[in-house]
């Protein structure tokens, strides 16, 4: 009988591969703990600051309890580990980041990018918004989980709340789901980025006025989009 050569995968291999792509491909669950408020929350809010300067694995429990005035045992009453208090800073400032876009749901079509610009800059001219990004940033390829949590803040969660905000104008026909989808994404990501690299990325610095022409364009350019979409489909709104 002939010999199966070895670079033949078996089906069982083969059903072990498609498991795992199944398992990759599957949405991370935020973890259902409640966010943090008050002192847990200050506890938080300085170890995300000691990551975001150090690294996670620079970022000791023993220089956080001294940077928040407590012995380090006192911090195990609020989390028993490092991973466990990553989670913790996930759940409260990803919240933070959610909370908004009540006022897009009343909103026409043209007017959202508008909104989405005023909303993303407010959110990086708090002192929690960058922080929260540089810290997601320093520990999403140091450990599986955390970088499956990134993606589901920062990829998965954006088109979940698309389909979910812009509904109404996908039943009415004005946009299909994917273009839900694009434009959500065309509109957190160019803005996103571009705030990235005044409070994030490099040496923090005011953001100016070259800010609000970037942001403005950057609605205008959505705007426009979503008029000549409405002319091809021939909805009325559309562009001359």
């Amino acid at each position: 009988m002939a010999r199966r050569p070895d670079s033949a995968p078996t089906s069982a291999a083969k059903a072990r591969g498609n498991r795992r792509s199944a398992a990759a491909s599957e949405p991370e669950p935020l973890p259902q703990i409640p966010a943090a408020t008050g002192r847990h929350r200050d506890i938080l809010e300085a170890a995300m600051e000691l990551i975001a300067e150090r690294g996670y694995h620079g970022a000791s429990l023993r220089e956080l309890a001294r940077r928040v005035g407590m012995q380090q045992p006192s911090l195990y009453h609020y989390f028993r580990t490092k991973e466990e208090m990553v989670e913790q800073i996930i759940v409260t400032f990803y919240g933070d980041m959610a909370a908004g876009g009540a006022e897009l749901m009343d909103a026409e079509l043209e007017q959202i990018p508008w909104l989405v610009a005023r909303y993303v800059k407010r959110l990086y001219e708090s002192r929690t918004h960058p922080l929260f990004v540089r810290c997601m940033f320093s520990i999403a390829r140091l450990n599986p989980r955390f970088g499956r949590l990134n993606r589901a803040i920062f990829v998965d969660d954006v088109t979940v709340k698309a389909s979910l905000g812009l509904r109404r104008f996908i039943d009415r026909g004005e946009l299909t789901e994917t273009e839900a989808v694009d434009l959500t994404r065309l509109m957190t990501f160019s803005t996103g980025f571009r705030l990235m690299e005044e409070k994030v990325l490099f040496d923090e610095r005011p953001l100016g006025p070259d800010v609000d022409r970037y942001l403005e364009f950057c609605a205008a350019a959505c705007e426009l989009w979503i008029r000549e979409l409405k002319r091809r489909k021939g909805i009325p709104g559309g562009a001359a």
